[in-house]
């Protein structure tokens, strides 16, 4: 492929994921409105543990979105930069799956107050479990270029 063209992509997608940490930044300014109307309207819970329940499991899951979304854009850059098949770019892989478990995780936990978090759920393990698998490619063309390495 072209270089011009993956230079292209990977600057739109690295300014997608800025307008997605921004959006996560200001859904956490607003937390509150957000997981009250969450609580009151859609899950029909009009009792305050579930909206306290609810406002800390938002907040612990933009922690998690935090670590997902800086580590796709540290990824990003160091694809921008040809820094491709290397041990860097699997630990942030790593940080991306264990950060899409454990959002996946608060979402279910989430369950409990409204039901449809379980979508949300299953969407989280889902991308995990495709990030993991390209890790595991990853690895692979590693291991197979350090091998390739020693040979010559």
């Amino acid at each position: 492929m072209d270089s011009k063209y993956n230079d292209s992509v990977i600057r739109w997608t690295k300014i997608a994921t800025i307008i997605f940490i921004l959006l996560v930044v200001a859904a956490d300014c607003t937390g509150p409105i957000i997981t009250r109307f969450v609580t009151v309207v859609w899950a029909d819970r009009l009792d305050t543990p579930a909206f306290v329940m609810m406002t800390v499991l938002f907040y612990v899951g933009t922690l998690f979105g935090y670590v997902v979304l800086f580590s796709v854009f540290k990824l990003l850059d160091n694809m921008s930069k040809d820094i491709v098949f290397d041990r860097a770019n699997t630990k942030l892989m790593r940080y991306i799956v264990i950060g899409l478990i454990s959002a996946g995780l608060v979402c279910a936990i989430a369950g409990y107050i409204w039901i449809s978090m379980l979508y949300l759920t299953v969407v989280a393990f889902f991308m995990a479990l495709i990030v993991l698998s390209v890790k595991i490619v990853f690895d692979k063309a590693i291991t197979m270029k350090e091998d390739l390495d020693l040979t010559i």
